[in-house]
């Protein structure tokens, strides 16, 4: 009884030792297998040292993303119209707070205008010295007039009639010398009147003679000569005193314009609102991003300075630079998607409104990099939307669907063709491929692969595996030897890769 109760606690023992080996036999075979498993499928990298890609087909796209400034297309611009003339410009005395909502016509902000009012008192000062000439210009001419009239009509007759008079009082005294002559030649012929009182009456005839004579002479030159000369005077101080005249009537005018101008200046030192909408500050940046104007009390603004802006949200658009290196991808009418910051997960659609055709000027920290301002219009924006949000566009360059795409690193340009090599198992082989559109990571092989070839993706180091076709000198220096160290570098970057997949 005892060795049969024995017995089965020794069978089980042995059992035991039968199923630890069995275990590991299994065991020892399993680790036999899967090393010669994993030798075979490794055996081609640890023989050539390749990073091998196997080839698919999968949806390839181009997309370009920057950060840009959401801004409205229909912005109105509030600007200080008071000339600044000598002075840098003039302060701000009262804003309104901005995002403050106005309607139009409402007072937005007022300049200061102090030193226009004492400008205005001295032009009107000016205009009043000015006015005195007008007058005294005036009253001038209008007695020139009147002098003019009062010669031709008046002084001129009554000169001409008194001398008039005396010629004919010349020609009484001639003919009374005469009959008084011929009397007392009669006389001295009976012997009455002897021969020096005869030559006396002689003489008196002569004088009176000349006395005529002399009085018509007066009358011509009266005539011919004088009216003429005081006439032609007279016209002369007419046109002179009218010329002063209009000549002051001018400065007067333009003083007056002076005094319009500045009474006009003074008003626009009160600003209101164009149209309805909600007021934002127009702060100014500079090339590196620094605030070199801020609106507020007492800054000072130049003449033609943006002050306010009222943004349009019915038309918003957001404004991004780009950089030269993908500006050849992005075209107007592109379809766009809009991320606003801090507005959740809102996606808005756009397009491609502009690109602009020169690069931004650029600074000295940047002064290899060129970028692109480009515009976006964003499609049936919210009223949530405002001016000066951050946004992060998407611009959706190029889609191919099911396209054959390799990463960039495995095509190498030899001469103007493209190569990849391909591993077989055995042989490495080059094979030419025609490339479309590439992004950052990937190339669309159109011509030249399948699915499922191996290429490599450091294909430099192994050129001397496979022939490639003889190049002209010309085209030798464009195949530029890969530096050293870079195949590690593609080892990490594509190791980095599949533990990130």
């Amino acid at each position: 009884m005892a060795r049969n109760r024995i017995m089965p606690k020794n069978s089980a023992g042995a059992s035991t030792v039968v199923t630890v080996f069995v275990v590991a036999l299994l065991g020892s075979a399993a680790w036999w297998g899967g090393n010669q498993y994993w030798t075979a499928n490794s055996s081609d990298q640890e023989k050539t040292d390749a990073i091998l890609h196997e080839v698919v087909r999968d949806d390839f796209v181009l997309q370009v993303t920057e950060r840009g400034e959401i801004i409205s297309a229909g912005m109105t611009e509030i600007r200080s119209e008071v000339k600044t003339k000598s002075t840098p410009g003039v302060a701000i005395l009262r804003i309104i707070p901005e995002g403050s909502t106005v309607k139009a016509g409402d007072f937005v902000a007022e300049l200061d205008s102090s030193a226009l009012d004492s400008e205005r008192t001295s032009q009107q000062i000016s205009c009043n010295t000015v006015e005195a000439l007008v007058i005294e210009a005036r009253n001038i001419y209008q007695t020139a007039v009147i002098a003019q009239r009062e010669y031709i009509e008046g002084t001129f007759v009554e000169s001409r009639q008194t001398i008039e008079s005396e010629v004919f009082v010349a020609e009484e005294n001639l003919n009374r010398a005469i009959e008084y002559h011929e009397y007392s030649k009669k006389l001295a012929i009976k012997g009455y009147v002897n021969a020096l009182q005869l030559e006396a009456d002689k003489f008196a005839v002569e004088k009176s003679r000349k006395e005529l004579e002399a009085a018509k002479t007066k009358l011509k030159v009266l005539d011919e000569f004088t009216k003429a000369k005081t006439v032609k005077q007279l016209e002369s101080d007419i046109l002179i005193a009218k010329a002063k005249w209009k000549a002051n009537q001018s400065s007067y005018q333009l003083e007056l314009d002076k005094l319009k101008e500045i009474e006009d200046q003074i008003a626009k030192c009160t600003l209101t609102a164009p149209r309805d909408g909600t007021v934002m500050y127009a702060h100014e940046h500079d090339r590196h991003g620094n605030n070199s104007f801020i609106v507020e009390e007492g800054a000072v603004v130049r003449e033609r300075q943006a002050i306010l802006q009222i943004p349009d949200s019915s038309s918003m658009q957001v404004e991004i630079s780009i950089n030269e290196s993908l500006i050849q991808f992005v075209k107007p009418g592109l379809p766009v998607n809009i991320s606003p910051v801090g507005m959740g997960d809102l996606v808005l659609q756009g397009t491609v409104e502009k690109v602009n055709r020169y690069p931004e000027p650029s600074g000295w920290r940047k002064a290899n990099v060129k970028e692109y301002k480009a515009f976006v219009d964003v499609i049936d924006a919210p009223l949530t939307l405002r001016s000066g949000l951050t946004a992060s566009v998407t611009i959706e360059c190029a889609f191919v669907r099911d396209a054959i795409k390799v990463p960039v690193q495995a095509v190498y340009a030899h001469g103007e063709k493209f190569f990849c090599l391909i591993h077989n198992g055995k042989q490495w082989t080059a094979q030419e491929v025609t490339c479309g559109p590439t992004n950052d990571k990937f190339f669309v092989v159109e011509n030249g692969l399948k699915e499922h070839d191996r290429v490599a993706l450091n294909p430099r180091r192994f050129l001397s595996k496979v022939e490639l076709p003889e190049l002209p000198p010309e085209q030798q220096q464009r195949v530029v030897p890969q530096a050293k160290g870079a195949q590690k570098e593609i080892a990490k970057s594509t190791a980095a890769k599949k533990d990130s997949t």
